[in-house]
């Protein structure tokens, strides 16, 4: 294990993160709320560590598969630490289980809170809980590989130990091109969406705080009411936009691009499919949600909560938990599911959901056909036994850790709807859940062990189970 190179990428992430406190900084100066100096310490008890770690240059740089898994799910741990600082030292969040959940929830895109009141005298605070969604919605490692001339040296087990999907996209044969590519793709959507809100109406702080979430489908707010907060439907809309633009695989929009043409986007199964979820669940909870709220509950509510929860952002324009049981549970259905492999999005992905349901039918099909060679394809491409195998794989440890964290939930005192939404959303990394921890309340109110496995769960969930779960065995450590 090749723990001086372990230590020094640690470093430069601690470093990295205290200097992002600088924009955090610069907003509660702004508005002259006492948060100020929370940041300016947090700056300096993360930052100097992280220049004395970096600074140490003896050994070489490059990476095992061992060390990868070891830096990446260390390195979440580690800036989740430094990111509940702020939380901590400005009183806002005294209890560092809390302060610790709060910044796990930012990096995650979980956007899950134990704020009992969102909109405190804290501008830097709550600006920077979305700079955290930002931060983590690419990946953090994404970061630093994309940043350091050193991350060559053996980058790839890295990047795959970070994004542990069924496909890891690689636009060009350099892997920090391909990163440093995903980075500006990012970028250009946070522009985009960021100059729209303006053109809207919304201001320069709330724009920010808005578009960081949307775009790293996180959904924190500094509003109470989420989106909800914002009359105006031109707001909602441009936000609902973006929330289905960061589900798609992003790609995609590299190969559309290139091609000239956005045929590729539309022509892609994954992407056909997903719209198509979201279309059939819209069109049944706004009938549903208008049997019984009236239509224009329907039509200004119903896409906005599909799209805010397949894409796991969990913004909210209403409190879906008063909705029929109908809706809710399309609702809870969706928090499974997840947007686009390849996205900021989190959950299990349409694209593993696809895979396993035609890995169903193959098998009722060779149990008619016994002797029939029956592939399973997506489009026009044939998958591997060995991706079929992991899919397959992952989303059973997935329903095992619900249902697992689901009865120790019920264990602690909550009731079953509470329970199982609680762990869904922070394994799905969606945010808002159903009953204690819905839209309109906070996570404020589950006991201190529950935080911590739910905190665990947003982890497990945003690295994708393997990179985290790995690091648990034996095995893993033996030399």
């Amino acid at each position: 294990m090749n723990w001086e190179s372990i230590r020094r990428i640690f470093g430069f992430l601690l470093v990295l993160l205290s200097s992002s406190m600088l924009l955090s900084l610069f907003w509660a100066l702004y508005y002259g709320t006492p948060d100020a100096m929370a940041f300016v310490w947090s700056m300096l008890i993360a930052g100097i560590p992280g220049i004395y770690l970096f600074r140490r240059k003896e050994g070489e740089t490059r990476l095992g598969s061992r060390e990868s898994f070891v830096v990446v799910t260390g390195g979440w741990l580690l800036c989740s630490i430094a990111g509940a600082l702020p939380f901590m030292i400005s009183g806002i969040l005294p209890n560092p289980v809390d302060a610790f959940f709060e910044a796990m929830s930012g990096f995650t895109t979980t956007g899950a809170t134990v704020m009992s009141q969102i909109e405190v005298p804290a501008a830097g605070v709550l600006f920077w809980r979305s700079f955290l969604n930002w931060l983590g919605g690419m990946g953090i490692i994404l970061g630093f590989l994309a940043i350091v001339p050193m991350a060559n040296q053996g980058s790839d087990p890295l990047f795959r130990a970070e994004l542990p999907g069924m496909e890891v996209a690689r636009f060009t044969p350099r892997l920090r091109q391909s990163v440093v590519l995903l980075w500006r793709i990012y970028g250009v959507i946070t522009v985009l969406e960021t100059v729209c809100l303006l053109l809207a109406g919304m201001n320069l702080y709330e724009s920010l705080i808005h578009t960081f979430s949307t775009v790293a489908t996180g959904g924190y707010s500094n509003r109470a009411l989420s989106v909800g907060a914002f009359e105006s439907p031109w707001i909602r809309l441009i936000i609902l936009v973006f929330m289905f633009v960061s589900g798609v695989n992003f790609s995609l929009y590299y190969k559309a691009v290139q091609t000239r043409k956005l045929s590729a986007v539309f022509k892609d199964p994954e992407f056909r499919t997903y719209t198509a979820v979201i279309l059939a669940a819209t069109a049944i909870i706004m009938l549903n949600v208008a049997g019984t709220h009236g239509l224009m509950e329907g039509l200004r509510h119903g896409p906005f909560q599909v799209v805010s929860v397949i894409t796991t952002t969990g913004y909210t324009t209403a409190d879906f938990d008063l909705w029929p049981d109908l809706s809710r549970g399309i609702l809870l259905l969706l928090m499974f599911f997840g947007a686009c492999s390849g996205s900021t999005a989190g959950a299990i992905k349409v694209a593993r959901l696809m895979v396993a349901a035609k890995a169903v039918f193959r098998e009722l099909g060779q149990m008619v056909h016994s002797r029939a060679v029956l592939p399973v394809r997506v489009g026009n491409r044939v998958i591997p036994e060995s991706t079929i195998r992991n899919v397959l794989v992952f989303i059973a440890i997935y329903l095992a850790c619900a249902m697992a964290g689901t009865f120790y939930m019920l264990w602690l005192g909550l009731d079953i709807v509470s329970a199982l939404s609680a762990v869904v959303t922070t394994l799905g990394n969606v945010g808002p859940g159903l009953g204690i921890v819905g839209p309109a309340q906070s996570f404020a109110t589950v006991p201190l062990s529950g935080k911590a496995v739910l905190t665990f769960l947003m982890l497990l969930g945003r690295l994708e189970l393997f990179t985290v779960l790995v690091t648990l065995t034996p095995t893993f450590w033996k030399r």
